[in-house]
């Protein structure tokens, strides 16, 4: 198996990469051409034994990548926030532009592919739909069905909230993730532990073994989430 990380620089996607290179996983670790770190993370992946690819985004370019990786398995890890969507002057509907956007270019890249095709692995959030009011998750709700109908097998992770340290200050959320597991943890006292597995907050070490479990089943076609991602 040859797996191709896109968003390999995330708060995730390293972990993922670090997880597979430890298991001596062939990872290929997609990093944007025009990242302005884009020397650090070729010192910091190949020091863990992963490749690189700089490919652009844009679907036939992208193709080209995996094919050349002979790509197994494709992690979609990708996403935005609007602090680092104003630094790469991204405007407008940034999670449309961004978690739909690069999604449905990553699922149409990997449909034309010329060898055999990838298992899609998708990183969602609980809550997902298209029809949502909430730009954030319309877009992951949009970006599930652009996994969901692509023919190719799937699994789609839809965590609660994730928590850890970040290049970026995050305060609410810690701070949502410790008021909410405390209000989880009383409820599961009074018989509420299935609402306490599925909302209870994770780590991206946790949530990174989890992905690479999923992509790894023989079971495809499927949506995780609480207890299946610990």
């Amino acid at each position: 198996m040859t797996a191709f990380v896109l968003g390999a620089t995330g708060f995730v996607g390293r972990e993922v990469v670090r997880q597979l290179c430890v298991r001596a996983t062939p990872v290929v670790a997609h990093v944007r051409p025009d990242s302005m770190q884009l020397q650090d993370w070729r010192k910091r992946f190949a020091k863990l034994g992963a490749t690189i690819d700089t490919s652009p985004w844009d679907a036939e370019t992208l193709a080209l990548g995996l094919d050349k990786a002979r790509a197994t398995e494709l992690y979609i890890l990708i996403g935005t926030t609007r602090g680092r969507a104003k630094a790469d002057g991204v405007d407008g509907d940034i999670y449309e532009r961004v978690d739909y956007g690069l999604t449905k270019i990553a699922v149409a890249a990997a449909k034309a592919m010329q060898g055999d095709k990838p298992r899609l692995i998708y990183l969602s959030g609980l809550g997902a739909d298209a029809d949502a009011r909430g730009a954030y998750m319309r877009a992951r709700g949009k970006a599930e069905d652009a996994v969901r109908n692509s023919g190719l097998p799937w699994a789609i992770a839809r965590p609660a909230i994730i928590t850890g340290e970040r290049d970026e200050s995050r305060t609410g959320e810690r701070a949502a993730a410790v008021i909410g597991d405390g209000i989880l943890a009383v409820a599961a006292v009074f018989g509420g532990k299935r609402l306490q597995q599925r909302y209870k907050s994770t780590t991206p070490d946790v949530l990174a073994a989890a992905l690479i479990r999923l992509a790894e089943s023989p079971e495809h076609d499927r949506i995780a989430d609480g207890s299946e991602l610990r």
